[in-house]
């Protein structure tokens, strides 16, 4: 279980940081579809797919305005 929430992390921070790079919320967002089905879509990775997109989505919006 450690190593699955490990790798889901590193998975979220490689994305992260080619959002950084882009700024492309539909780039994210696919990127977050596939982290979801390579993990089995189970609770655990959703809601923390969930929890960041949230967050990114708020930056996302602030650069915005």
């Amino acid at each position: 279980m450690e190593e699955r929430i490990k790798s889901i992390y590193n998975e979220c921070w490689k994305i992260y940081k080619q959002y950084l790079e882009t700024r492309d919320m539909a780039e994210w967002n696919r990127n977050m579809l596939q982290v979801k089905e390579k993990y089995g879509g189970k609770p655990d990775v959703v809601n923390l797919l969930l929890w960041h997109s949230i967050n990114v989505q708020a930056l996302h919006d602030r650069k915005e305005e």
